[in-house]
């Protein structure tokens, strides 16, 4: 089911490998993903014109220019933009305080990019997926108790009116 998503992924990352590398792995796993590719955190400010499913977003992202806005500097203003969109970012940072720092400011998760990577980025990807399908269920669940709550007390009032009259 979850392979069938219908998703939008934005993928940030300024290194050309791993954007393949990632939109790769997310086509051959989620074949209805729509997947947008970003060089840079300006870019990727500059041209998001609708909310994704999931930003998947490195950390450095001052290859091309030492002067591009840093990971987080990205998230912060992706959070204030779209708050309860799920970021995920990718870094080749181990330290615990930069992992740490990106969850402060919003982030979903944080994959150190090694060995594991592709592994727990379809974990957690899973875990996006199913949360976002639980949130339309529950959504559709509530829309269905508010409209029995409005039939019962038609049918009370029906009742009282027949009782009555």
């Amino acid at each position: 089911m979850l392979a069938k998503s219908k998703i939008k992924v934005a993928i940030v990352d300024d290194e050309a490998q791993m954007r393949e590398m990632l939109k790769d792995f997310i086509e051959q796993k989620y074949p209805a993903a729509e997947i947008s590719i970003y060089t840079s955190g300006e870019d990727a400010l500059d041209k998001i014109y609708e909310e994704p499913g999931m930003i998947i977003l490195d950390y450095h992202l001052d290859s091309k220019d030492s002067e591009a806005m840093n990971g987080v500097q990205i998230l912060k203003k992706l959070k204030d933009r779209y708050p309860d969109v799920p970021v995920i970012f990718v870094s080749g940072q181990e330290k615990a305080e930069i992992a740490a720092n990106t969850m402060r400011y919003g982030a979903y998760d944080y994959i150190v990019k090694n060995e594991n990577a592709f592994h727990r980025l379809e974990i957690v990807v899973k875990n996006i997926l199913g949360n976002t399908q639980l949130k339309k269920t529950a959504g559709t669940q509530k829309f269905f108790n508010y409209l029995l709550a409005v039939l019962i007390v038609a049918l009370v009032i029906g009742i009282v009116v027949m009782k009555m009259g």
